[in-house]
């Protein structure tokens, strides 16, 4: 388009310039430089657009439209909600609740000696271990409450496996068992500049499956509420725990450790790079447990992944245990992602 307009305006230049040539005795001085000035603003006018053409033919063609806090938080919202819509038409479908991940290196100096010794007597815990999790869930029911409300079983199994500790026969340490039943409410509730991008209920059990003196479980009921704004990401998960006689009760005090609920912060980086924080625990008795994640992409879908838990109530075996693990390995899937705020 832009090299026709010039090829119009060399004619015009060249017919004016044969007027101009033709007419030169008749016309005055003046009428003769108005023409000239005239044909010079078309040509600088069509110069301009020819700059601004070569512009765009160098910049990218995704070049993406930055976009406000708000309104990154909706794509997200959308992207989640397409990819749950396209997993539900299928009957058998599983998709990801939490974070999957791999730990081949997670150390932690601090061992539970006492316990493991109601495990095996034959070594001590090796501070070295592999850590691994795995989460999936199952959509169940859609749309229980008009256009609202999903309904959900989840499963979360997390385990420390002494792999390495070969004189023990490489035993599993302790492993956590989680179902849950949850209804998921989507939202797109505005304020503040943060997004209510989804609201949880669930009711949940947690149990490491032993027998005294090693047993432990709780029942609660959570609510779990996910913000938004932009690239930050915020989960408030206050929970209940559902009464218990004492003599079923094999940890009366887990709530003076654990605490009432979990509050987790994330923020998406450049080059897809991510950072989660978690803090749970209860003040009025001082106890807290502390994590952080931090991942990227390594190769093949894979993410390199480096997790840091420091204080009580990493598993039910250590929930009045300090611990001060560091973990190196894989995760499958982002902290923060199009499926939500991951825990």
């Amino acid at each position: 388009m832009v090299t026709r307009k010039l090829l119009y305006t060399g004619l015009v230049v060249l017919l004016g310039a044969q007027t101009l040539t033709n007419n030169a005795l008749a016309e005055s001085r003046e009428d003769i430089e108005a023409r000239i000035r005239a044909l010079d603003a078309e040509l600088s006018q069509l110069r301009q657009q020819l700059q601004q053409a070569d512009a765009l033919e160098g910049e990218s063609p995704d070049l993406a439209v930055e976009l406000l806090p708000e309104e990154i938080a909706l794509e997200d919202l959308s992207d989640r909600r397409q990819l749950e819509q396209a997993s539900s038409r299928n009957p058998f479908a599983i998709t990801t609740h939490r974070a999957n991940y791999l730990f081949p290196i997670s150390y932690n100096p601090h061992q539970n000696v006492e316990n493991f010794n109601n495990i095996t007597e034959d070594s001590s815990a090796d501070s070295n271990e592999v850590k691994f999790q795995f989460s999936a869930k199952f959509n169940l029911a859609e749309n229980l409450f008009g256009d609202v409300g999903d309904l959900y079983f989840g499963y979360t199994q997390r385990s420390w496996w002494q792999a390495y500790n070969t004189d023990a026969s490489s035993p599993f340490r302790e492993t956590n068992y989680e179902p849950e039943i949850f209804i998921d409410f989507d939202n797109a509730w505005r304020a503040l500049g943060w997004v209510n991008t989804r609201n949880r209920v669930s009711f949940n059990h947690q149990s490491n499956g032993r027998s005294d003196p090693l047993s432990r479980s709780w029942n609660r009921v959570y609510l779990e509420s996910t913000f938004q704004r932009g690239d930050w990401a915020l989960s408030l998960a206050p929970h209940w725990r559902v009464p218990e006689s004492d003599n079923d009760d094999d940890n009366p005090d887990i709530e003076r450790f654990m605490g009432y609920g979990d509050i987790r912060l994330a923020r998406r980086l450049s080059n897809n790079h991510e950072i989660e924080g978690l803090l749970r625990g209860n003040p009025s008795a001082g106890n807290y447990g502390t994590q952080i994640d931090y991942s990227w992409p390594a190769f093949n879908g894979l993410r390199a992944h480096v997790q840091y838990y420091y204080g009580y109530g990493e598993s039910m075996i250590d929930y009045d245990n300090r611990v001060h693990r560091l973990s190196i390995g894989f995760s499958l899937n982002p902290l923060f992602s199009a499926t939500g705020l991951n825990r």
